[in-house]
């Protein structure tokens, strides 16, 4: 059961080994300008090997859940389905209903555990398998893999070199299931942290905060939702950024106080102060325009030392 592309790598590795007696996923949906209906990377990929799908409006819907006990499997794997699944379903495989889940739980439970560690400066993070339970993302633990998280690497990035990962945990978990060894860790409920779903607003810069903050929060919206500001009236999306290696990077033009928001004028690099410290912007992306190298865009935009970007 299972949705988007990063659950693909685990249907790929599982089919592999086992005998994938069906594939569950997200109905389709309109996309793009046109609104035709898009398949999900899942249902494509079973499509393409002859696995069975299935897509029902609602996991609890009673029809299918007659369908998959027709199917009869011996164990469910579940990756970024995107539905909260029933008791009936969790109960049904007589081997048991497991999760893949990105992050090391208890950490970051919810849809977007990749984002939020590297929003929150975390310098670790993982793969979990877990026992599904009714409560969101609140099994016992089967098997966890600790990743450690590069200091400019971005959630696309990321989520790279988790993907295969938890997919090969995932198919050591199956084993352990097939075997019926799979351990049951219970998780410690008062290191739960929460990683909600993010927004558009997500990516609002906020000129305030510490640079560090800010570099965190734009590696954590690349790809989606980006990060932004406002500049002259339009959005500017800002894709890469750095802590400045020192102040006197921006010494040379000596804007009165830095200002949160002010541009810092230096020639060879875009500087903005902060709330502490100084932001380099790296790339960037005008509204309506392609990505490009930030000192370039500069240049071309012809700021003046203590302009300012907005929220």
């Amino acid at each position: 059961m299972g949705t988007p592309a990063l659950a693909v790598p685990s249907l790929d590795i599982l089919r592999s080994e086992h005998d994938i007696v069906l594939a569950v996923t997200q109905p389709d949906k309109p996309a793009g300008r046109s609104h035709q209906l898009a398949v999900s990377p899942v249902k494509r990929y079973a499509q393409e090997h002859g696995i069975a799908v299935s897509q029902p409006e609602r996991a609890r819907n009673e029809d299918f859940i007659a369908q998959l006990r027709e199917v009869a499997p011996d164990a469910i794997a579940v990756v970024a389905y995107g539905q909260i699944l029933p008791r009936a379903i969790l109960e049904l495989a007589p081997k048991g209903c497991v999760n893949l889940h990105f992050s090391l739980l208890p950490r970051w439970r919810g849809a977007a555990p990749v984002q939020y560690a590297i929003l929150n400066g975390d310098t670790v993070t993982g793969v979990t398998t877990q026992w599904m339970a009714e409560k969101l993302d609140s099994g016992d633990v089967i098997l966890q893999r600790e990743v450690e998280i590069e200091p400019q690497e971005t959630t696309g990035e990321l989520w790279e070199r988790l993907t295969p990962i938890g997919a090969e945990t995932l198919c050591d978990t199956m084993r352990l299931l097939a075997m019926d060894h799979a351990p049951r860790v219970p998780q410690d409920e008062t290191q739960v942290t929460w990683a909600s779903t993010l927004s558009k607003e997500n990516g609002q810069i906020d000129w305030a905060q510490p640079a560090l903050s800010l570099v965190n929060r734009v590696r954590a919206c690349n790809p989606w939702p980006g990060a932004w500001c406002q500049f002259r009236g339009h959005t500017l999306k800002i894709w890469r950024a750095a802590i400045a290696p020192s102040p006197d990077s921006a010494s040379n033009v000596g804007v009165a106080n830095g200002v949160p928001g002010s541009w810092l004028g230096n020639a060879h690099a875009a500087m903005v102060a902060t709330g502490e410290g100084i932001l380099q912007l790296i790339e960037v992306q005008p509204e309506g325009k392609p990505r490009l190298d930030a000192a370039a865009w500069a240049r071309g935009a012809r700021l003046a030392a203590g302009e300012t970007f907005s929220i």
